[in-house]
């Protein structure tokens, strides 16, 4: 680190935390396959079969694919952990056994005998797209590896929980406009982007950081389909720089993923490396450094979190008329096409057309997380920040579930509609031009998350449910608020 972080005063502000990470390889064997079975790569095109073609991971990039957990507790024994899972994503439950993320969160508890509650574990997944296909959209993975990878999930989460050590916790930001794209930043109505870098960091009292948590909205998107190494993308990169920078361990969480992308997705190597796993390597590199160069200017800036050490975390089940009926069909029955999605098809994850899924807030000192169950819009995150009383806000996308892009406020649909038939021109017909529309489950799910989230916030900052009520477009959303809290691991 080139620049100095400020040490921390014993018992001064942001102290009273004891904060830990852990990791585990998560990484199929070196040909790619898993046990002889091929493990497919998810996110580019749709299913796996001889119409769409499929990516047969053929090995691991560099280092491949980690699990990454961070936890934090409070004197009084309250906590929060959240993982990252560098993956396509993860359902919260899923139909071929107990091998969801509401599965996990409950084996967390089980081993920890109840010292860490299932409501208060968040899971999310980096959503590379070149991670295994875990949620079965483009061929999936055997079943066998989501076991391996459900079983180091766990493991990780109850090791930075148990090992955790006193420390200071600091939080800052740094600008991060220049780092993304916009899909639609020519549409008035979509415009903006959650762009700020963000770093909650536990510190010793000489000011060494030993646990660090970057929490930034960029599409793992910077290799494409013609990679078929498995890899976490960015993410993969960016926590072994992370670590290089600070020292200690890192996790990297992704915020709000939908419509956003990574500015720049090329190599800057002089002269280039040759076309494959090298360039492939070099360009994810080359874009985490960027982004870590300001994660370091975010520590630099960071402040000790203000008032007594507080962490409260809580979980809701939130349910949802699902009106894509291509989605529910597929969940159905999507083996033909080679998408042998593994989402649940009982209650309360599914209920006739009535789909149900998780949100989760988190509370530590002045700083708000808030979780949501998909690739958000921007401006979900900017109606919670707006209406609560918090320092610091973070998100964690394609956390608790993966239900592809939760898309509000209500105004900033027309366009994603519109580019699921035609090109940005409008002169030309083109089917699926963008899926955010086509991978948007009902066109309610945004505005309902936002509500949980606003009770969520409210609960945890002592505010009851005054912030979710104050939102007049809460009210439709009724039946949520009867669910008492941690209703979604009971």
């Amino acid at each position: 680190l080139s620049r100095c972080l400020p040490g921390a005063q014993a018992g001064g502000a942001g102290a009273g935390y004891r904060v830990g990470v852990a990791s585990r390889d998560i990484n199929p064997s070196p040909d790619g396959k898993f046990n002889g079975e091929n493990v497919f790569l998810g996110g580019y095109g749709f299913g796996a079969n001889p119409v769409t073609g499929s990516r047969p991971a053929d090995g691991i990039l560099a280092d491949g694919i980690h699990v990454r957990a961070l936890a934090v507790t409070d004197a009084n024994n309250r906590s929060f952990t959240i993982a990252d899972i560098e993956t396509q994503g993860w359902f919260t439950a899923t139909k071929d056994g107990p091998l969801g993320i509401v599965d996990m969160r409950k084996a967390v508890a089980e081993r920890t005998g109840g010292a860490l509650k299932a409501s208060e574990v968040v899971v999310q997944s980096d959503h590379s797209h070149s991670g295994p296909d875990t949620i079965g959209v483009w061929g999936g993975v055997p079943i066998a590896y989501r076991k391996f990878i459900f079983d180091r999930t766990v493991e990780a989460i109850v090791e930075a929980f148990q090992t955790a050590q006193p420390g200071t916790l600091y939080y800052g930001t740094a600008p991060g406009r220049d780092l993304l794209s916009n899909q639609f930043d020519y549409d008035e109505r979509n415009k903006g982007v959650d762009s700020d870098v963000r770093v909650l960091q536990a510190r010793e009292p000489s000011g060494k950081p030993f646990a660090t948590m970057l929490n930034f909205s960029a599409h793992t998107t910077v290799l494409g389909s013609s990679n078929k190494k498995v890899s976490g993308d960015w993410v993969q990169a960016a926590n072994s720089l992370l670590t290089d920078r600070f020292g200690g361990e890192a996790v990297t969480v992704v915020a709000t993923l939908g419509r956003t992308q990574p500015a720049d997705r090329g190599c800057d190597a002089a002269p280039l490396p040759p076309k494959g796993p090298a360039q492939d390597l070099c360009s994810i590199r080359a874009y985490a450094e960027r982004v870590v160069a300001r994660a370091e200017d975010a520590a630099v800036a960071a402040k000790p979190l203000a008032g007594d050490p507080v962490v409260a975390a809580r979980s809701y089940l939130i349910q949802d008329v699902a009106s894509n009926g291509l989605i529910l069909g597929l969940n159905a029955a999507g083996d033909p096409a080679g998408a042998p999605l593994n989402r649940a098809l009982t209650p309360p994850w599914l209920t006739g057309n009535v789909l149900g899924t998780v949100t989760a807030s988190a509370r530590i000192g002045d700083v708000l997380l808030s979780t949501f169950p998909g690739e958000a819009y921007p401006q979900m995150a900017q109606a919670i920040a707006e209406r609560t009383p918090a320092r610091g806000h973070m998100t964690a996308g394609l956390a608790q579930d993966q239900l592809g892009y939760l898309i509000a406020p209500y105004e900033s649909y027309p366009e994603p509609i519109r580019r699921s038939f035609f090109n940005q021109r409008g002169d030309e017909v083109s089917p699926i031009d963008n899926d955010n529309f086509f991978f948007n489950v009902s066109q309610t799910i945004g505005e309902r998350v936002i509500c949980s989230s606003l009770r969520g916030a409210g609960e945890v900052f002592g505010r009851g449910t005054s912030l979710r009520e104050a939102n007049s477009r809460c009210a439709p959303f009724a039946n949520d608020a009867l669910q008492p809290e941690g209703a979604d691991v009971r």
